[in-house]
């Protein structure tokens, strides 16, 4: 793992569901706790096909030191399980879930 800046990305299918409050309140809580632990900068959007969330991290030791938390197991827990009430299937619904190395930004 380097010293790199880094953004976790994850990206959904819709399938023609809506996001529902239950969703937006979760992955808010969730991109605000991440703030609390080192995240410089969080986006959730949609467009009329996917739900799009990705994170900025100044490297990905902070990341990972986040991902291995408590606090991030349990904000992920409630993330899945308002998606799953929504009608959404994760396993076939993710169209993509990455952490990539920033080579450029401005």
């Amino acid at each position: 793992m380097g010293k790199r800046p880094v953004i976790r990305m994850w990206i959904t299918k819709k399938n023609g569901r809506n996001i529902t409050a239950k969703m937006n309140e979760t992955m808010v809580a969730f991109l605000s706790t991440a703030l609390d632990n080192g995240c410089n900068g969080s986006t959730f959007a949609e467009d009329s096909e996917r739900v799009i969330v990705y994170t900025l991290w100044s490297n990905e030791m902070e990341l990972e030191k986040f991902r291995s938390s408590d606090e991030y197991k349990a904000r992920e827990k409630d993330i899945v399980d308002s998606f799953i009430s929504a009608g959404f299937e994760l396993e076939n619904d993710i169209l993509f879930n990455s952490t990539a190395k920033i080579l450029f930004s401005n």
